[in-house]
């Protein structure tokens, strides 16, 4: 079951400063409309006597609330902490280009397996060595904190048992991309097999992973590129007419 906690107060405007310095995506969706797209906040101010926070106006958005009489809006961010964060605002002004919307009241923290997880592109592997063996996987989804993969069948056929166990740490392994959308690999130093499953469908096994230690020069190479693929994935998926 996803457990919640409440952040308010100070806590709002030290996060929001935080999000602020690294540039930090958030999700916007504009409920009852079907929109989605992803923007930034920009910076902290008062309005009317009351403290705003101002993102910028993705693209799209004015045209989608043109017909919406009171704007509630959903957001959705990863922390520092790598934890995923929700909160609701109701309306709000665009001013130059930009919303100016009420600081919430509270935000939920969510428990660590709502991390964002996103499809994987096509072509997307996993590479290590175990047990003096090269092995492969194909990645199926992926975020910053792990992700879930295949094993990649061979001429052979379907194996009847996976080649690895579940609670084996692999080391030195390789995220390998496509090359039209990242040219050098990221290395992650270890990751954890959380569990091992058959699907139904491909017969094939799929562990999931986490990936327990990796530099943070790496963690920002993936973080940047999983916003980079979800700003990507958001775009194809507005409707044309937006």
């Amino acid at each position: 079951m996803t457990q919640f906690e409440k952040i308010t107060g100070s806590a709002i405007t030290e996060l929001f400063d935080t999000l602020i310095l690294h540039k930090t995506f958030l999700k916007l969706t504009l409920i009852d409309t079907g929109y989605e797209n992803l923007t930034r906040i920009v910076k902290l101010a008062d309005r009317n006597k009351k403290p705003h926070f101002v993102i910028d106006m993705p693209e799209g958005f004015e045209k989608a609330a043109a017909d919406v009489d009171v704007w509630q809006i959903h957001f959705e961010f990863n922390g520092m902490d790598k934890i995923q964060y929700a909160f609701t605002t109701k309306d709000g002004e665009i001013v130059d280009n930009q919303i100016h919307l009420e600081l919430p009241q509270e935000l939920e923290r969510r428990q660590r397996r709502e991390v964002f997880r996103i499809d994987a592109p096509p072509g997307t592997r996993l590479c290590f060595t175990a047990d003096d063996q090269q092995l492969e996987l194909e990645v199926l989804n992926i975020s910053v904190g792990g992700s879930l993969a295949a094993w990649v069948q061979t001429e052979a056929g379907i194996s009847k048992n996976p080649p690895l166990a579940t609670s084996q740490t692999l080391e030195d392994v390789t995220l390998i991309f496509p090359v039209d959308i990242i040219r050098r690999p990221i290395q992650v130093d270890s990751v954890q097999i959380k569990r091992i499953e058959r699907d139904p469908e491909t017969q094939r096994f799929e562990a999931g992973l986490e990936f327990s230690n990796i530099s943070k020069h790496e963690q920002k190479r993936l973080t940047d590129l999983i916003y980079e693929l979800q700003r990507q994935y958001l775009r194809h998926r507005l409707p044309l007419d937006l």
